[in-house]
């Protein structure tokens, strides 16, 4: 099944998009990663998987799995981070390379390469362009969330958190006080050491920390970990 596939199946049965949540390999699919799967893996509450086992013809494939139709229902993994895409709430790519390493089968190792083939693929100069409309974005809203409402205030104030002083800062606090994981690190780290140009602004070093900041926030939106992302941006504004 291509996207295409999985988006009109699923909209096909309708199913309340506050009780399932899509895994694994239909989740990769629909964020554009694979581009097949051969069926649809839902991790569903105890509501809708009464409402479909007693409503749709099918067999129990495991304990608390239910195979009807394109779809496996089951009641593990409700609590995936999730994220919405084409308006589906899915696994997050984050969740998913958890799934699959605990997991560990043999097609779940082939897609487990496939992930961080994408992910390392990514160039982290790329990363931090995104990372930082994202750190802006929650600065601004930050700022207007404390009753800023006038621009020239607003630019003055957003100098304290956007500028590659202060991320780089920023990135030193957490750094210091064991706040970023182990990958998080490994991924600063290539993006501080990537050929950059530097910055009128800021010294060298200074400009490659703040990159270093940015390619982590780009790196956290493109596996749509957002529940991360205001964990950090919390610890930064707060």
């Amino acid at each position: 099944m291509n996207k295409t596939e999985i988006i009109n199946k699923l909209n096909e049965y309708n199913f309340d998009k506050n009780e399932y949540i899509i895994l694994s390999t239909a989740s990769l699919v629909l964020q554009g990663i694979k581009d097949k799967a051969n069926d649809i893996d839902l991790a569903v509450s105890p509501k809708l998987y009464k409402e479909i086992t007693s409503t749709y013809k099918g067999t129990y494939k495991e304990t608390n799995v239910y195979t009807f139709d394109k779809f496996d229902a089951g009641l593990n993994y409700f609590d995936s981070e999730k994220t919405i895409i084409h308006n589906l709430p899915m696994q997050t790519i984050s969740a998913v390379l958890k799934l699959k390493q605990k997991l560990n089968r043999e097609k779940d190792i082939t897609d487990i390469n496939l992930i961080n083939n994408y992910i390392r693929t990514q160039n982290p100069l790329v990363l931090a362009y995104l990372g930082d409309a994202i750190y802006e974005l929650y600065v601004r809203l930050y700022l207007l969330n404390k009753g800023i409402s006038k621009v020239n205030d607003l630019q003055q104030e957003s100098i304290k958190y956007v500028s590659a002083k202060a991320q780089s800062q920023f990135l030193d606090t957490m750094l210091n006080e064991n706040f970023l994981t182990p990958k998080e690190i490994n991924l600063v780290k290539r993006a501080r050491n990537h050929k950059s140009h530097s910055s009128k602004s800021a010294d060298i070093i200074t400009y490659k920390r703040a990159t270093g900041l940015e390619a982590l926030i780009g790196y956290l939106k493109l596996t749509n970990n957002y529940q991360r992302i205001d964990e950090i941006m919390n610890k930064i504004l707060n």
